[in-house]
């Protein structure tokens, strides 16, 4: 047995029925609402707006930063400012397979942060397939102050375990808060075995 079809008038009274249910709605979901002090709405409106106002400043100013960055380069430092540190890194992580998108180092704290991009398929993608706070392969050089040089900073994978093009793998390396303040650049590549 085949269910039966409305008829095209009842199809055409429903119609009616959910356009005028339409039309009562908004009216009566306006005149629902309760009544609100027209003096306190402004100052609450204002102050959330200021704040959201406040917070789209911030973040353009955060883009503004990241985006004057100058790119890494294999052999061209970044450019830095008071406190800061010289950046270079080879070819391997600036370039192919991977793409630095970040650098930074808080003399606070001794530590080291790369944001790597995954831009091609990896060769060897065994050595970098390890679990979060495991040593990857990337080590760095650490310029002084004095014009001396320490070997072996070994950065380990803070997150992003995933290897495909287009994924971010997130770095970090510590060196002793005493160190800190006397780090002038840092030489990044991949550890040849």
């Amino acid at each position: 047995m085949t269910p039966a079809h409305p008829s095209p008038a009842t199809l055409h009274l429903a119609l009616l029925g959910l356009i005028g249910l339409a039309l009562l709605g908004p009216s009566t979901a306006v005149n629902a609402q309760p009544e609100v002090d027209p003096a306190s709405a402004p100052q609450v409106d204002a102050s959330r707006l200021q704040a959201l106002e406040q917070r789209v400043a911030d973040l353009v100013r955060r883009v503004e930063r990241l985006e004057s960055a100058p790119s890494a380069g294999a052999s061209t430092p970044s450019t830095s400012k008071a406190g800061e540190i010289h950046w270079t890194f080879d070819a391997a992580l600036s370039r192919s397979p991977f793409n630095v998108t970040h650098q930074s180092f808080d003399r606070g704290s001794g530590r080291f942060d790369i944001l790597l991009k995954v831009v091609e398929p990896l060769a060897d993608p065994l050595p970098w397939q390890v679990a979060t706070g495991a040593e990857v392969p990337v080590v760095a050089r650490i310029g002084l102050a004095d014009g001396t040089a320490s070997e072996g900073l070994v950065f380990r994978l803070a997150r992003g375990p995933r290897l495909e093009p287009g994924a971010i793998l997130h770095l970090e390396a510590y060196v002793p808060i005493e160190q800190a303040g006397a780090i002038s650049g840092l030489s990044v590549g991949m550890r040849r075995e």
